[in-house]
């Protein structure tokens, strides 16, 4: 599993810069401009979508359910099997895809309703937005773009979920490794795309504001398209297809449906979060919707690049072990994982808080998107990493709880999260602003965590509770070293000061190697056992590369 695990990771950092590549492009061309905020909320629908319909809540479901098929009836009946349940899924998507066009003028009207009117109380905004809807009242500008951005981008959906469908079937058969690099094809096709386009629209009059983020709406297209014939023929080499229609004669169809039923919710407590998060933030001042997208990219990169690569990794093989009721094999999997996450996510929390402003000025502050624009991103950076650790840690429990097959739990427990964000979220909207967004969601994170190991407890007796906090101690001990040596560092470094950009990263990346180093180096000597684990698989790899033949 950490084997896998690290192929995963690999993969999901070269995505990751690659998605950093595509973040500065946007920033450089759009700033933090009302035409970037209506594009970061038209394009939240579909990114946050697919997770809710597509990536965490099918392969939760499908994975263990075609373990079980092919532990039963064997390899040709799960391709079968496989192909319907892909048609399917893809069909109803592409439903949900027209449904929502059709309405995305009440949809995106929800998530601007804080701009349509300053200075009014909120059934107000309300009022003025159903006589926008009816036509009474001419449609704002800000909302017209986002409702068009919206319908462009919507489609984006149904070809990400037959991505994400193929990528599970890979993880499936043990390839990791493309099916967790599918990314780096999209943002590469998006930034091709957009910026050929944008080069030809200069001497066309197509590089307003508005323009620009109508490119690049067309550019997700793009890119989903690219990264669907990058995985296509590999899964096809496997066997796996899709067979288009409505297969509900298929009874391992139907189960997967049924498990799929109580985790669209279970897996779609944060996109919900978030969506909630946008709409909230149309109070505050423009630029503000870009902001808090940009900060959730950055914790995003951080949860994807350790936590997700955990958490794809270990359901496979937590389902196998469920299956098999070895249950001292899946407490020894989950300890593994839940200590590796804190080896990684911790002191990558801490690091990122620590240098908030100077790594976004190195990524974001560039044409459009200036110095102040940088600050108020680094701002809510740092509570973002609040709650890190606890969306990483849910992430993985509710793997665990699916590989057990229970699909109520994690449901239940999406439920109290999303209350309680929603509630810290008008609590600390206006004291703190796109930080207070930040800071409910990981609140409502660690909430909902606590739920997850009271559901957790009864179902796997003897949880490694002990053995997991001791290593998270451990990491928190080591990250909070490193963080007052960062601290330290960035003061002596002068990383605060308004640098160029080439005299800032040869400054800022050589010290968060240093600083990455030293955490590491503090967690051998302190004897955290996953680093220990690590250090030996990578030393005796070593051993045996330099041996002559």
């Amino acid at each position: 599993m950490m084997r896998s695990a690290l192929v995963v990771s690999a993969m999901t950092l070269l995505s990751r810069l690659t998605g950093l590549a595509q973040t500065y492009f946007l920033s450089h061309f759009l700033g933090a401009s009302a035409a970037a905020d209506a594009y970061a909320v038209a394009f939240r629908l579909p990114n946050l979508l697919r997770r809710f319909a597509a990536e965490g809540t099918m392969t939760a479901a499908f994975l263990p359910t075609l373990t079980e098929l092919e532990a039963k009836e064997g390899e040709a009946a799960t391709r079968a099997t496989a192909a319907r349940f892909l048609g399917t899924l893809l069909t109803l998507i592409s439903i949900l895809v027209v449904v929502v066009m059709l309405s995305m003028g009440l949809i995106a009207g929800l998530l601007v309703v804080g701009r349509l009117q300053s200075g009014v109380p909120f059934p107000d905004k309300l009022a003025l937005l159903w006589r926008i809807l009816w036509g009474s009242v001419p449609t704002p500008p800000e909302m017209a773009l986002t409702v068009r951005l919206g319908r462009i981008m919507f489609p984006y959906l149904a070809l990400v979920s037959l991505t994400a469908g193929f990528g599970g079937l890979l993880n499936l058969r043990g390839r990791f490794a493309l099916a967790s690099s599918v990314s780096i094809f999209q943002n590469i096709g998006f930034i091709a795309f957009g910026w050929l386009t944008i080069a030809i629209g200069r001497s066309h009059g197509w590089t307003t504001p508005d323009g620009v983020a109508t490119i690049c709406a067309i550019a997700v297209l793009a890119g989903g398209l690219t990264q669907l014939a990058a995985i296509l023929p590999s899964a096809r080499s496997f066997g796996f297809t899709v067979l288009p229609g409505i297969h509900l004669n298929d009874p391992w169809v139907r189960l997967a449906l049924r498990r799929m039923g109580p985790g669209l919710l279970a897996a779609g407590v944060y996109p919900i979060n978030a969506i909630i998060s946008t709409m909230l933030a149309s109070n505050l001042p423009h630029g503000a919707q870009i902001v808090l997208y940009n900060s959730g990219m950055m914790g995003e990169m951080v949860l994807g690049l350790f936590a997700m690569s955990l958490a794809t990794a270990s359901l496979p093989a937590l389902s196998r072990l469920a299956e098999a009721k070895d249950w001292d094999g899946m407490r020894s999997n989950l300890a593994e994982a839940l200590g590796a996450t804190g080896l990684l996510v911790i002191p990558a929390s801490i690091g990122l808080a620590v240098l908030a402003h100077p790594i976004c000025a190195l990524i974001f502050r560039t044409g459009a998107y200036d110095t102040a624009a940088a600050k108020w991103t680094a701002t809510t950076i740092v509570f973002q990493c609040v709650g890190l650790l606890f969306v990483a840690t849910s992430r993985i429990g509710t793997q665990a709880l699916y590989a057990l097959k229970d699909y109520r739990g994690p449901a239940v427990i999406a439920v109290v999260s999303m209350v309680l964000n929603v509630l810290l979220s008008l609590l600390w909207l206006r004291p703190l602003g796109t930080g207070g967004l930040a800071l409910a969601n990981g609140v409502s994170s660690l909430a909902g965590l606590v739920f997850l190991v009271f559901r957790l407890k009864p179902r796997l007796p003897q949880m490694p509770a002990a053995t997991v906090l001791k290593a998270w101690t451990i990491s928190l001990l080591g990250a909070t070293l490193m963080g007052l040596l960062a601290w330290r560092g960035a003061l002596w470094l002068g990383l605060g000061m308004p640098l160029c950009r080439l005299s800032l990263a040869l400054r800022l990346l050589p010290f968060i190697a240093l600083c990455a180093a030293i955490y590491g180096g503090m967690m051998l000597l302190l004897g955290h056992p996953q680093a220990r684990s690590l250090a030996q698989k990578v030393f005796s790899r070593f051993l045996r590369r330099s041996q002559p033949l």
